[in-house]
């Protein structure tokens, strides 16, 4: 088994209490069996355990949607009082992600956390993979898994091509994938008002929209081509054959378009937001996930 980094993912550290849009505010954090256990066989700080967490149902609780252990000045009560091993596998991996394949581990960082995204962002340098550790055994590849990464190559190698605007580039993914969208904005815009939510002001701005903004400015061209290598790392390991991975492809160009129309400035700190944003609503709700690639689909020409 090999496992790799992506190259800006070394950089990363939570900034707790200074982060502005705690991880742990806004949404439900389930705990996985082995820290619930762990949980319940804590004599330390087990008034706190008791009232904090819902050991029924696995979850933390909410007081004014913020976990319950949360605290005024942004610091975990969990950490503070059982260490920082005390935390469940969520608050744990959170921002990371992983991808894997029979042969590998990918780990990166999700554009939810500012402090992700400032540090994408601020790089000028290709996304690239970068090997942290290889136990020296070499497991094939199945054949879906070796499409599915001659597919993500070809479209990272595409979007990297700085030698196109970025918008010859998306327009040249679209094709790699074989599909087609501009002229349905008003049902895409339809699908997104859909998703289930954290932030109502997401849709508010969706609402207001009438069509895409076709043209892209090339002062983002970084920030933008990050998101889609981002998006393509991410998420691409999830299909479950070559057609899946186009809709996948799609959806990350559908949803960067959205992006680039919901923009008034080029300013670095609202495309961070915005990115943030979409990340939040979209990419860590697996049902809206679920829906924009089955949307996607839809537009891949067969």
């Amino acid at each position: 088994m090999k496992e790799y980094v992506l190259s800006y993912y070394p950089k990363f550290s939570c900034i707790n209490g200074e982060c502005k849009h705690s991880c742990c505010a806004g949404w439900q954090i389930n705990i996985d069996g082995d820290t619930l256990d762990f949980y319940a066989n804590q004599e330390k700080f087990r008034k706190q355990l008791n009232k904090g967490i819902n050991f029924r149902k696995g979850k933390f609780k909410l007081k004014n949607k913020r976990c319950a252990f949360l605290r005024d000045d942004g610091l975990c009560d969990l950490i503070i009082n059982l260490g920082e091993d005390a935390l469940c596998q969520v608050c744990s991996d959170h921002p990371r992600f992983r991808s894997f394949f029979s042969d590998r581990m990918e780990v990166g960082i999700g554009f939810t956390c500012e402090e992700a995204t400032r540090i994408i962002l601020s790089s000028t340098d290709k996304i690239t993979l970068i090997k942290t550790f290889d136990d020296g055994e070499n497991k094939p590849l199945d054949f879906t898994e070796q499409k599915i990464l001659e597919f993500r190559e070809a479209f990272i190698a595409l979007i990297q091509d700085r030698n196109l605007s970025i918008k010859e580039r998306i327009e040249k993914a679209i094709k790699l994938s074989n599909g087609d969208f501009y002229k349905d904005f008003n049902r895409i815009k339809k699908l997104f008002l859909s998703f289930e939510s954290v932030d109502k002001t997401f849709k508010k701005s969706i609402k207001k929209l009438t069509d895409f903004n076709k043209e892209i400015n090339e002062d983002l061209s970084v920030y933008f081509e990050h998101f889609l290598v981002n998006f393509a790392y991410r998420h691409f390991s999830t299909a479950f054959d070559t057609f899946e991975v186009r809709a996948i492809s799609i959806s990350g160009i559908i949803s960067l378009m959205l992006i680039n129309t919901l923009l008034t400035s080029t300013k670095v700190e609202e495309v961070a937001e915005l990115f943030r944003t979409y990340s939040t609503e979209v990419e860590y709700s697996n049902k809206n996930l679920t829906k924009l690639y089955a949307f996607s689909k839809k537009f891949i020409k067969i």
